[in-house]
């Protein structure tokens, strides 16, 4: 996960999200007369110009340096470059996760003035770091986490500020294009928003924002094909900043099952299924089997396997989830215990869906 998220293991390309959207503004706009077209995106723009000036100096750029040796040749230096940006007024700042035995030396630069920081806490699942400053800019702007903020519709409108190699502030915008908890073998801890805004070198770790000026979440990966990019959604971001404050890492809570997918039985519908279970665990002496129906968890709906990683992922270890299922007809409820990852040994196979 930690590696697939990693901006590194993506190559970039030049993206024409800007162009596309103005096009597809100026097609949606047809039936209108000129002067409400030109009226619309004029107030395009003027979000997208109130978005950069109230947030652009929270932004700032990461850099990374890393000291290697390969046998008895003489040290090597390597620079790592991200986006970031401030969540408090007391320095702290978000970035993508740095590994700690790789990390030899951290600093932001704003403005064109360096500071030193350090790393609070990082998590490789989900790429997420949080830095403190050592020694803060005179003025800066940071950007609150809301833990109530609910993710846009599909076709929302969506901006994201970067801080690309060694550029100032940069504005993008896009739409919200989907919501995934998995992108082909690579299974999220929960539901990422797919964003129509590609991200090159160095923009890993940059804030995205919705029409409100709200934040949206943290860009993390890039989708080059498609010119996308993924975020962690605030709500999320809230949970993972929290836990990197208070234990320096993500606490992951596991369930010894593993979920699937498919259509129904008159195959109008999808459905969440129970694939298997691990041989003498809680979940297996709780009564649950094999290909029953999980629909719903602690009394909200589980429509798809984006709803059931959305549940585990905000209950914390050691909590029980209250499974409601249907099996042969009936509907029965089983309390599952949510086990601490680090407690769960790899041996015992448990699922991560």
């Amino acid at each position: 996960m930690g590696k697939w998220l990693t901006h590194r293991a993506w190559k970039t390309r030049a993206g024409t999200s800007g162009l596309i959207l103005l096009g597809l503004a100026i097609v949606a706009s047809a039936p209108y007369s000129r002067a409400n077209t030109t009226n619309a995106l004029l107030d395009l723009q003027a979000t997208m110009q109130t978005i950069y000036r109230d947030r652009q100096n929270a932004i700032v750029r990461v850099k990374v340096a890393t000291e290697t040796r390969e046998g008895d040749s003489e040290p090597k230096v390597v620079l790592r470059v991200f986006s970031g940006f401030f969540i408090s007024q007391i320095g702290q700042v978000l970035t993508s996760h740095l590994p700690p035995d790789e990390t030899t030396r951290v600093w932001i630069e704003q403005n064109g003035i360096s500071y030193l920081a350090d790393v609070v806490g990082t998590d490789p699942r989900t790429n997420v770091a949080l830095l403190q400053v050592i020694n803060l800019p005179k003025n800066f702007g940071f950007i609150e986490l809301s833990p109530d903020k609910e993710r846009r519709e599909i076709g929302s409108l969506a901006f994201a500020v970067t801080s690309p190699l060694d550029f100032k502030p940069t504005p993008k915008f896009g739409l919200v294009a989907g919501f995934e908890s998995h992108f082909a073998e690579v299974v999220f801890p929960m539901t990422y928003t797919r964003l129509s805004i590609p991200i090159g070198p160095a923009e890993g770790g940059s804030p995205a924002f919705d029409a409100n000026n709200e934040l949206s979440g943290i860009v993390l990966a890039t989708l080059p094909e498609v010119e996308s990019s993924y975020i962690i959604p605030t709500k999320a971001l809230f949970r993972i900043a929290e836990q990197l404050k208070a234990y320096q890492k993500v606490r992951y809570g596991v369930l010894p099952i593993e979920f699937e997918e498919k259509a129904d039985e008159y195959n109008i519908d999808r459905q969440v299924l129970v694939k298997s279970i691990v041989a003498g665990s809680p979940a297996e002496r709780s009564g649950l089997q094999a290909k029953d129906v999980v629909t719903a968890i602690d009394s909200q709906p589980i429509l798809n396997l984006n709803d059931l990683r959305d549940r585990v992922f905000f209950k914390n270890p050691g909590d029980f989830l209250l499974f409601t299922i249907k099996r042969a007809g009936r509907e029965l409820e089983f309390a599952i215990l949510l086990e601490p990852q680090e407690d769960h040994l790899p041996e015992n196979g448990s699922g991560s869906n």
